[in-house]
């Protein structure tokens, strides 16, 4: 069902410091944005406030569902997230991980855990615990939890970050077999995490 995002002149101010500055863009089904800036100036917030987890200073996010705004108690059930400050539950094993992952989000039909397990390189490590991962594997991990979960929105916050080489084509692999007509907003710096969008939002001076 097709979501549309609206951010209306939306500000964020932490103590003294604007963080993010009357930033106005709408978000359609479908649209693949990246949301780009140099470390620190806002690239996180600005998804965390279109997630929903921190509040705008100034302006507003709404999300409407074929036209009818959502409550903010139910923008979650319409967009997966993967993100550094998103944090796996340590005691779990990898299966473990997924099975509580795909016990509160549907999984996308059209993808094969197992499939995605063994192209990531993790397929053999499904009893070892989440607390004995590389920071490479817990991020392969959070972007198959978030691009093989059922969802309108997939929200991605530097996707890249630990991944070598290898792992960064994997990630642009996995981003290529989305189903069409999928919402995409990366928050990035590097271009091997946005390369296949089709819009740019700069934070510090809006629409590129």
């Amino acid at each position: 069902m097709p979501i549309k995002i609206i951010i209306d002149n939306v500000s964020k101010r932490f103590k003294r410091d604007w963080i993010v500055k009357q930033l106005s863009f709408t978000v359609a089904q479908g649209d693949k944005i990246a949301i780009l800036g140099k470390n620190g100036s806002g690239k996180s917030t600005l998804l965390k406030m279109i997630c929903g987890f921190v509040s705008e200073s100034e302006g507003k996010i709404n999300w409407a569902l074929e036209g009818d705004q959502l409550d903010l108690t139910e923008w979650h059930q319409h967009y997966t997230l993967s993100a550094p400050y998103l944090e796996l539950i340590e005691e779990f094993t990898l299966q473990e991980s997924i099975d509580f992952h795909f016990s509160l989000k549907p999984k996308r039909s059209d993808v094969s855990i197992d499939e995605a397990l063994t192209e990531s390189g993790l397929a053999p490590h499904l009893s070892k615990l989440i607390s004995n991962f590389s920071s490479g594997m817990k991020q392969r991990l959070k972007l198959i939890l978030a691009l093989c979960s059922e969802a309108s929105v997939y929200l991605l916050d530097e996707p890249c970050s630990n991944l070598d080489d290898q792992g960064i084509a994997w990630y642009q692999s996995l981003i290529g077999f989305l189903p069409k007509g999928k919402t995409v907003i990366v928050a990035s710096n590097n271009k091997d995490e946005y390369a296949f969008c089709d819009r740019q939002i700069s934070v510090a001076s809006g629409v590129i």
